[in-house]
């Protein structure tokens, strides 16, 4: 059952949350690319949130876009929403998509190969990647203006919905740990360092359906 909810964007230390979960004893999945896309596509008009019954936390990105959803389907589970600087975290984000670009010019090649009968089919990961900064940030390429809008909107939004019994608010870019992490989950802190990791790069992330890392149960 769903314990965790990261309600954190992507790039404000959501792999070191997950890695700091797994060592805690949990199962965790981090960018899931594949339990929501109907409802990041539309094909799903009403879709159930109970889907998560065979983990115990989700980080990132898509889930962390609809924590509301999750929390109603999940009425026990806990909240944790990783933050950092805005200026910081523009930077991350802008130099963690240039190194996975979707955008106008994908899509002008594709136009262009499709006009000369070229058989060419979009990876599944950049159309997910696509429907999800469109869904997210209202742009699948990089706005300045507009993601930092939507980073701070969405970071108010937690702030304001989640009552603070079900809430913890982590910095870990500026060094929240365990000290935090472990009272609010009830868990005791390892004799190992907190876990700070930045995101794999693309040729190392694994997007099979469903993955997820397991830990050893304490």
């Amino acid at each position: 059952m769903l314990k965790v909810i990261g309600a954190g964007l992507t790039r404000t230390g959501t792999h070191s949350l997950r890695s700091a979960l797994e060592m805690l004893g949990l199962k965790a999945i981090h960018f899931d690319t594949q339990r929501l896309n109907d409802v990041l596509d539309g094909s799903d008009r009403a879709p159930d949130f109970r889907r998560y019954d065979d983990v115990d936390a989700v980080c990132d990105l898509p889930t962390a876009a609809f924590f509301n959803e999750l929390m109603d389907a999940y009425p026990g589970s806990k909240v944790i929403l990783t933050v950092r600087d805005q200026n910081g975290w523009w930077e991350s984000v802008e130099e963690h998509f240039t190194r996975n670009p979707v955008g106008n010019e994908e899509r002008l090649l594709f136009r262009l190969y499709r006009k000369f009968g070229i058989p060419l089919r979009e990876p599944e990961i950049d159309t997910f990647r696509r429907h999800l900064r469109q869904h997210v940030y209202g742009s699948a390429t990089p706005q300045e203006f507009l993601y930092k809008k939507r980073f701070s909107e969405h970071n108010e939004l937690v702030l304001a919905t989640v009552p603070s019994e079900r809430l913890l608010v982590m910095d870990i870019t500026a060094g929240d740990g365990w000290e935090k992490l472990c009272p609010f989950i009830g868990a005791q802190a390892p004799d190992k360092p907190f876990p700070h990791e930045g995101a794999p790069t693309p040729a190392a992330n694994d997007h099979r359906p469903g993955m997820f890392s397991r830990a050893a149960i304490f």
